[in-house]
């Protein structure tokens, strides 16, 4: 393993996201990854893998049982996320049928 190789995973970090059904799954990322993208991607794998729902979510860190908001244009290490840390999807908005009502 070069130094190089040693810095690039010095750089990454393994987390386990939760979906609003509470199925999990570990992701490893960049430690300066942003929140936003880190929840698109567990969106996009929680939907290919039939565990959710296409949905705008947000994440949220999880410390004894209760979720706090991070927001989507911080970095993960900025809001000490680090090896380990769970996160929750939390979803912004519910689908609707245009009318205000959801399907």
């Amino acid at each position: 393993m070069t130094s190089a190789d040693t810095a690039r995973h010095a750089d990454t970090i393994a987390v386990t996201v939760f979906a609003p059904n509470n199925a999990h799954h570990e992701f490893t990322v960049g430690a300066t990854e942003r929140v936003d993208k880190l929840a698109r991607t567990a969106v996009d794998f929680f939907v290919e893998t039939g565990q959710m729902q296409p949905a705008d979510c947000g994440l949220a860190v999880v410390h004894d049982g209760v979720a706090t908001p991070l927001d989507d244009a911080s970095l993960l290490d900025e809001d000490g996320v680090r090896t380990g840390t769970k996160l929750k999807l939390l979803v912004k908005k519910p689908k609707t049928d245009g009318h205000g009502r959801t399907p």
